[in-house]
């Protein structure tokens, strides 16, 4: 298995994980503005407005058709069902992920044309591996480079359940693709992009979050007063920042403010600053899974918007999806009812203290 494989897989799981964990959240298109309001006790908050920013921009590397609108022998009855559609919500929200996954389930020549048609070449897998240096952006694969300091890549899997036989083909399309940026290592340029992302994800989808630690680098203790990692999410609020949560001399919890551009301006000065992000859905069939994924290699800093198929790759022969995701479905159910559960019994009280103090 590759590098690159065991990353997807990983991002799998994590996103398996956090859509597990994420509660309903209030969708609305881009010309409203999402809300999450959460009750615990006698109490309403909104923890979240989306921010007065513009979308990420676009790369305007992009087919006239989607390639998950296009038809396929490959799924349905009688089929190996060696991928399902999922469902893409309609919303005119656009920013790059928005677009670069228009590119899911085109075949590669087709990409390959579409490149060439704009003097475009292939990038030597030599100059990849270069750029990469073992780090989570693409060591191999179907790359192109855009501009001096934009890149795009295709990631190519061969679907293994197409033909008549299961096991029996290898028809390659594409699963996924990211967007890589270099990125100027300045604190206010990093910062508005980390907040950008998690405005994106909340404007079209239905949660979002952003995780900034460094990689290599021991969490610090919450009493802290530079702490080495934030998360951008709920409460956000860049002019006051972010909060930790500490006891100090056996007294009641404190609360920690933050600046997220000093945060970010001390962690850049280390080799191994890291980001990530999610952002999804509250829908088990939802098709697509989006991230971010922020990298230091030397001297220069990535950041890297990635959109990846949740349902176009093989499952195992004599399923087919609707047994998979029926089996989903009922462990989502009986994980909600748990959570109720414990929401109800043991911390309602809890966090509405903890909201009424942050809110002061």
């Amino acid at each position: 298995m590759t590098q690159q494989e065991d990353d997807d897989m990983m991002k799998h799981l994590k996103f398996a994980l956090l859509l597990l964990c994420v509660l309903a959240l209030t969708f609305t298109d881009v010309n409203a503005q999402a809300q999450k309001k959460v009750t615990y006790g006698k109490s309403t908050f909104t923890i979240y407005k989306p921010l007065d920013l513009e979308p990420t921009p676009t790369c305007g590397f992009i087919p006239d058709v989607p390639g998950y609108t296009l038809k396929s022998k490959f799924y349905g009855p009688g089929t190996y069902y060696c991928y399902a559609p999922g469902n893409v919500p309609k919303t005119n929200y656009k920013c790059i992920l928005t677009e670069i996954r228009d590119w899911v389930f085109y075949r590669p020549d087709y990409v390959k044309q579409f490149a060439a048609q704009r003097g475009l070449e292939p990038m030597e897998q030599k100059a990849i591996k270069k750029m990469s240096a073992k780090t989570r952006l693409p060591n191999g694969g179907l790359m192109y480079q855009l501009s001096e300091n934009t890149w795009i890549w295709l990631y190519v899997y061969g679907l293994q359940n197409c033909g008549p036989l299961p096991w029996g083909s290898n028809e390659e399309h594409v699963c996924g693709v990211s967007f890589i940026e270099r990125v100027p290592q300045e604190p206010e340029i990093v910062a508005d992009r980390l907040y950008r992302f998690w405005n994106d994800g909340v404007r079209f989808a239905d949660y979002a979050g952003v995780t900034q630690s460094n990689f290599k680098t021991k969490p610090s203790a919450p009493s802290d007063k530079n702490p080495n990692y934030f998360a951008i999410g709920d409460v956000l609020n860049p002019k006051k920042g972010f909060y930790t949560l500490t006891f100090e001399g056996g007294n009641g919890p404190t609360y920690l403010w933050h600046s997220y551009e000093k945060v970010v301006a001390e962690n850049l000065k280390k080799s191994d600053f890291d980001a990530t992000g999610q952002i999804g859905y509250n829908d088990l069939y939802s098709a697509f899974l989006y991230y971010l994924d922020v990298v230091k290699v030397k001297n220069n800093l990535y950041f890297m918007y990635t959109v990846n198929s949740r349902f176009l790759g093989d499952i195992i022969s004599g399923s087919t999806w609707p047994q998979v995701m029926k089996m989903e479905e009922e462990t989502a159910k009986q994980w909600k009812k748990d959570q109720e559960k414990i929401k109800k019994e043991k911390n309602a009280a809890a966090l509405e203290k903890l909201y009424s103090e942050i809110f002061k």
